[in-house]
């Protein structure tokens, strides 16, 4: 390939040296300004010129499921993004998009030989292996000039062993964003917190006293039923454990704690592990908890707890509880406009800064070029537009003029779209209407902001839409986001006998975790800590957390291009 780009480029500066002399030569009595090199037009001052044909890429998304625009629907021909990628780079997407099992329709033409330019895949470790995936360096240097920028120092983690990148991701961190308030919280109905003055709420203390105020004045709801201080249910994400261990410096949903010398360990190792298990032991020994809330599936808790305003307040994903709101207003529950839940971030004395919310620099999914592809410049072109600032809001919104149109200086919903968005319209109305959605799916990110300082999709920010309890929201949780860039994926290589131990420790990790917060007294939860913790040793943790400090200090290195 280098080969390839050497010679391109010979026979581009010969040709341009050509045009050059003849500008010249023309031209010499003027002032005339010189095209830019963006312009896709004829120069000549004739009418009766035609554009070149578009280039045509053939791109997969194989990720299956029920897709809203499956293959060969109109969509991908007439939407408004597609049209605005052809005016600007002349490039011309064919779409396959795969229904049902994706990866193994996928393996499927893999093996026909007969594959598209792109292909959009969640693991991209066989095609790599399998030399379908071609490399990226020299087309990034070439023609990405404003993909390395936004990737920055992620590209290096990209990189394999032999040196070479060979896919991009998306929803990665860009280089020098933030992101906005998203991730675990406490989450307190507003009707009842404003009736108890309002309290602060910035750490463990305050919110045990919030909660015996709660069980002191609200004990039954207004049917009778018992009202639950605070509740939750048992999942494997989005639950009060992995919440609990959020507030206390664990990097959300990693079930880890950074020890000395910057190791990896399980977060029972930390040093606040105890306060956090006997802060959440004593709730439940005083009532303040809901006793099944480590314990009750989350359809259960949404049906017979949340949905009945049992619920005084709960810790885990922000979204948890969000909708709801609907659900009171509708039964036309009394003061049902103020039973919104608010969100709070709170401290353990001993613990950490809370890490509710966990971002990548390296992204997730994968897309690559393949050996297929006729013109892999030009799919580097494409995708290169797409991480501007302009193309990436393109493609998280779509073209100016159709929901949204510039105002004071910014970006800005149009009211007709406002309005059905806060109706709740479904939203692949509005993706067919303006193409939104599916082009960021490429080598989009919707972390940080914009520089005119939105959210990168508009509907959702909480300024565009004037939504005062999505600010509230991210005012309150974008303080506590965690870099978790070098401590993903680091399982990666390991043999089978350090994931069997992994997986081991795991099931213990969590499972155990709700005998020592059910603890009847002070006696069995000492017990029960002390055997949850050599549990986890015994199943292999020392092991397993000595190969994810390696993993960790070999990613830091990478990223920082060592």
């Amino acid at each position: 390939m280098k080969r390839k780009f050497r010679i391109m480029n010979i026979i581009a500066a010969t040709m341009m040296c050509a045009v050059l002399l003849n500008a010249c030569t023309a031209n010499s009595n003027t002032n005339s300004p010189t095209p830019s090199e963006s312009n896709t037009g004829s120069t000549n001052d004739t009418n009766d010129t035609k554009k070149d044909e578009p280039v045509v890429l053939t791109i997969v998304n194989s990720a299956g499921g029920t897709p809203n625009f499956p293959t060969g629907d109109p969509f991908w021909e007439d939407n408004p993004v597609a049209k605005e990628l052809e005016e600007k780079l002349n490039i011309k997407l064919k779409w396959e998009v795969y229904s049902g099992a994706g990866k193994d329709k996928l393996n499927v033409v893999l093996a026909s030989g007969e594959y598209p330019d792109i292909i959009m895949l969640s693991d991209p470790t066989k095609v790599i292996s399998d030399k379908i995936a071609i490399p990226l360096n020299e087309l990034i240097d070439l023609y990405g000039p404003d993909l390395k920028k936004k990737y920055g120092s992620a590209l290096n983690m990209l990189k394999q062993s032999d040196g070479n990148i060979y896919h991009l991701t998306n929803s990665y961190l860009p280089e020098g964003a933030t992101p906005p308030g998203f991730g675990y919280s406490f989450q307190v109905r507003t009707d009842i917190y404003e009736a108890l003055g309002s309290p602060k709420l910035e750490t463990s203390d305050d919110v045990y006293n919030y909660l015996k105020s709660v069980k002191e004045k609200y004990p039954k709801t207004s049917d009778g039923q018992t009202m639950y201080p605070m509740s939750g249910f048992n999942r494997n994400w989005g639950s009060p454990y992995y919440g609990m261990i959020a507030m206390a410096g664990s990097p959300a949903d990693s079930k880890l704690y950074m020890g000395e010398g910057d190791s990896v360990k399980y977060w029972p190792k930390a040093p606040w592990a105890e306060e956090v298990f006997q802060f959440y032991n004593k709730l439940f020994r005083e009532g303040l908890i809901d006793p099944e809330a480590f314990t009750q599936d989350y359809a259960t808790w949404q049906k017979s707890k949340l949905y009945t305003a049992r619920v005084a307040s709960h810790i885990g994903g922000w979204n948890q509880t969000y909708d709801v709101l609907k659900t009171y207003t509708d039964a036309k529950l009394p003061n049902a406009e103020k039973m919104y839940f608010q969100n709070f971030v709170f401290k353990f004395p001993t613990g950490d800064k809370p890490a509710v919310f966990s971002a990548s620099k390296k992204g997730a999914g994968a897309l690559i070029i393949t050996d297929k592809a006729k013109n892999p410049e030009a799919a580097m072109k494409l995708l290169n537009y797409l991480t501007t600032e302009e193309g990436n809001f393109l493609a998280m919104n779509g073209p100016e003029g159709i929901q949204w149109e510039m105002a004071d200086g910014k970006p800005s919903l149009k009211k007709s779209y406002l309005d059905r968005w806060l109706a709740g319209e479904a939203q692949v109305n509005i993706e067919k209407e303006t193409g939104m959605n599916h082009y960021s799916r490429l080598v989009g990110s919707d972390l940080g902001q914009t520089s005119w300082g939105t959210y990168w999709i508009l509907k959702d920010d909480p300024t565009a839409t004037n939504n005062t309890r999505v600010q509230q929201r991210d005012e309150a949780l974008s303080p506590y986001w965690y870099d978790a860039t070098t401590i993903g994926d680091l399982m990666a290589g390991a043999d089978t006998d350090t994931l069997a131990k992994q997986q081991a420790v795991d099931k213990r990790l969590y499972e155990n975790a709700f005998t020592v917060i059910l603890a009847k007294s002070d006696a069995e939860f000492q017990t029960e800590f002390a055997k949850f913790v050599k549990e986890l040793d015994s199943a292999g943790a020392v092991e397993v957390e000595e190969y994810m400090t390696k993993m960790h200090q070999q990613y830091k290195k990478q990223l920082a291009g060592e």
